[in-house]
């Protein structure tokens, strides 16, 4: 179905024009304009008819005609895509925005207000004035219940702030899309759009009234804001210009809008789960297959990041100039994380360094409480810091979680190999395991930061311990102790109530106060899939089940143009898949810190949910394209080194958007070192006919039947390729495989630009 309207008016001409389009079931009106700028702000605004209607003309000075493409979509009653085109007739026209307002008059601030990646519940948070690294650093300000507190960040602020909006460009988003779920109404709507237009990208800005009571949802080309978004506070003015149009000139807005029923906040998340693909291009690329990376970045650890002096890898070049927490470090950025792959892939060479390496952290790094310090040069260790040591003994706790969950996954490892795991190392994490224990029945919860001398919360609140849950899961089996088990269901429960429910998590990165993130959405995610595979019990994939599409959210779900002189525009990188930080640090990275992501094909075997397969798809798949190599060197990173990154957004100023900062980066590599290890090139399920392509090769069902099934692999880049393959049937997925590296995968050879079937 399509209805066009032609439209002539006088830019600049304060005529209102009332009539709209009716959005139901929640009430709010479309309503197309022009407005005609002053530096950064509106001048002039004039509103424009959404229905067909003849020819109408205002002034003589410049003449416009705005067309409306309206079409249902096949099979989405409540779903409308729309497609707005202003062409200047007549005349000249400068300083000039286009748009269409979203409009809701029946409003409430109860609304969850929701723009992937960047506005979560409204960004409606305590806030704390603070430049980077942002910290409580005096202790009269540390709370058991510190609430939600950002750095100061688009908002639309707590009761009594007033007036407020968040402006945002598209490029501030993992997906253009602005949304809000209504608790009273039981409804909720959305509106996605593209990236933007020849103008560049659009603005997303999100308005309420004093009262609160009103609030309208924009779309505009160019993007026009009057503050940019920092990392912390703003740039004003933005930096932002309106266009200059003469005769004959036209610019398009094309976006898609949702009004549905939703009993609760998940409904509407699950709907964007299956909405965020489906509106803007994925152009999927071949670029460097798992194996060849491996040999880049595990050539990087041995050559350039493992010091003999202290028998430790550091998270940095060997020698260079750095502060103490660019060394090592227990867990968040990968110092107990990246010799889990070293040990399963990096030969002798490698096994036996990742040992000397526990070692040092065993022998070395614990406390009295059972906990472990957290950054370390290899001969003296502190709890925690910011280039300098913490002043209070402080931790953060998440860095505890993911050494208690990893420390565990390399004695299973080594077991499995036939290895003796040293008394004292199992003693030693029994030791931290306890920790917790008390600090959980004493307090409640695993808090965001620890005293590692005493074990007791500095700093409460936060999911940045949400991977306990899953390490406790673990240590009920090494250790044959059911309290850990129960202390691990209890923190699962307490973490689905406060944050699930609630449609975020937070805290897990330690330098974004407890903003929302995605680090902790996947440690939380990671931890749930342990305590089933532990358990086995429905609950923990009924709690990951919701917590999908909140990790969707910060996985960038389209292919962002960048500039083409952008160090991303010089190697056509392709964003899918990009791991979004945190409302705080407005960037996308190359992979999920500091995980693989093999949860998403665990939690999938479980429940057969294909959009978490797609997902881990779309995230494992890109990670290679940022390894920066001999033959097509990023910024100035040695090969095997990967930024973490992928700036879509402007935060980092204009010449920031696909670049900044191109120096390896730690967490990135451990991410990049455990993805081409622990997740498989290609895995197959037979019976469902089901074949997901992680690696960067090619895979097609050739023929199946009669118990065989034959797979065509091939080989598009200019690297040899060893595709790992992982087959199986839907009912040999109910398994539980501890990881997805053993014995169970075949192997597969292709040189660049060859194909091979395969009989599975």
């Amino acid at each position: 179905m399509k209805s066009c309207i032609n439209l002539i008016l006088l830019a600049g001409m304060n005529v209102i024009l009332a009539s709209a389009q009716s959005l139901e079931p929640v009430s709010g009106d479309i309503v197309p304009f022009i407005s005609r700028y002053e530096g950064t702000q509106v001048k002039n605004k004039t509103t424009l008819p959404l229905q067909t209607q003849e020819n109408i003309q205002i002034g003589s000075h410049a003449d416009w005609k705005m067309t409306v493409h309206k079409k249902s979509v096949p099979g989405e009653p409540d779903v409308t895509d729309y497609e707005l085109t202003w062409q200047l007739q007549k005349g000249h026209a400068e300083d000039i925005v286009v748009g269409v307002d979203f409009a809701f008059q029946e409003w409430s601030m109860d609304n969850y207000v929701f723009v992937p990646a960047s506005v979560y519940d409204g960004n409606r948070f305590a806030v704390k004035n603070i430049g980077y690294p942002p910290y409580w650093y005096e202790k009269s300000e540390w709370r058991k219940d510190m609430p939600t507190t950002t750095t100061v960040q688009p908002t639309l602020g707590l009761e009594g702030s007033g007036a407020t909006k968040i402006e945002l460009t598209t490029g501030n988003a993992s997906t253009p899309l602005m949304a809000f779920f209504s608790p009273v109404k039981k409804q909720a709507w959305m509106v996605q759009t593209t990236q933007g237009n020849r103008l560049g990208n659009h603005g997303m800005l999100i308005a309420e009234n004093e009262t609160k009571t009103e609030s309208t949802f924009t779309i505009t080309s160019p993007a026009m804001r009057e503050k940019r978004a920092l990392g912390a506070g703003f740039a004003t003015p933005s930096g932002d210009e309106p266009a200059d149009y003469k005769q004959g000139d036209e610019v398009s807005i094309a976006f898609r809008v949702y009004s549905f029923p939703a009993k609760q906040l998940n409904d509407m998340y699950q709907r964007y789960l299956r909405a965020r693909k489906g509106y803007n291009p994925v152009d999927r690329r071949e670029d460097l297959p798992f194996s060849e990376a491996w040999k880049l970045v595990n050539n990087l650890y041995q050559t350039e990041r493992w010091d003999e002096r202290i028998d430790m890898y550091w998270l940095s070049k060997v020698g260079g100039n750095t502060s103490w927490n660019f060394i090592w470090q227990l867990g968040w950025c990968g110092g107990g994380q990246n010799t889990l792959p070293i040990m399963i892939k990096g030969g002798v060479q490698g096994m036996e360094r990742a040992k000397k390496n526990l070692e040092v952290i065993f022998s070395k790094s614990q406390a009295a409480s059972g906990l472990f310090n957290a950054y370390g040069n290899g001969k003296e260790f502190a709890s925690f810091g910011f280039g300098s040591p913490m002043k209070y003994n402080e931790s953060l706790v998440r860095s505890q979680g993911d050494w208690l969950y990893m420390a565990q996954r390399q004695f299973r490892y080594l077991e499995s190999i036939g290895e003796t795991v040293p008394a004292h190392w199992k003693e030693g994490l029994k030791k931290q395991a306890d920790a917790f224990v008390r600090l959980w029945k004493r307090e409640g919860q695993f808090g965001h930061f620890v005293d590692v001398k005493t074990g007791e919360i500095c700093i409460g609140g936060s999911t940045a311990g949400a991977i306990v849950c899953g390490a406790m899961a673990l240590a009920s089996q090494t250790y044959n102790e059911p309290a850990y088990l129960e202390v691990a269901r209890q923190a699962g429960r307490k973490y689905y109530k406060d944050y699930i429910q609630k449609g975020y998590t937070t805290g897990g990165p330690g330098e974004i106060l407890s903003a929302p993130d995605s680090e902790s959405a996947f440690g939380l995610f990671e931890g749930l899939m342990a305590l089933y595979e532990v358990t086995k019990e429905k609950e923990w994939l009924k709690y990951c089940s919701e917590l999908l599409p909140i990790c969707a959210s910060w996985t960038v779900s389209y292919d962002f143009v960048f500039p083409p002189q952008s160090e991303m525009g010089k190697i056509d990188a392709r964003s899918c898949g990009a791991f979004w930080a945190s409302v705080a640090n407005k960037h996308g990275a190359p992979a999920i810190c500091t995980w693989s992501g093999d949860c998403l094909l665990k939690y999938f075997r479980a429940t057969g949910d294909r959009y978490a397969l797609d997902l881990l798809t779309d995230i494992a798949h890109g990670t290679t394209q940022y390894i920066s190599r001999p033959d097509r060197p990023i910024g100035n990173m040695p090969p095997g080194g990967s930024c973490e990154r992928v700036n879509l957004s402007d935060w980092e100023g204009q010449n920031g958007v696909g670049g900044n900062i191109f120096a390896s980066c730690s967490w990135v590599e451990a991410a990049m070192a455990l993805t081409v290890v622990e997740i498989p090139g290609v895995y197959v399920q037979k019976d469902r006919d089901i074949v997901a392509v992680f690696d960067n090769v090619q895979a097609e069902k050739v023929k199946a039947g009669k118990g065989k099934y034959i797979l065509k692999l091939t080989n598009p880049t200019k690297f040899p390729a060893e595709v790992t393959v992982f087959c199986e049937t839907s009912r040999e997925a109910g398994k539980v495989i501890d990881r997805f590296f053993g014995k169970e995968k075949q192997v597969v050879s292709l040189q660049s630009g060859e194909s091979k079937v395969i009989e599975l």
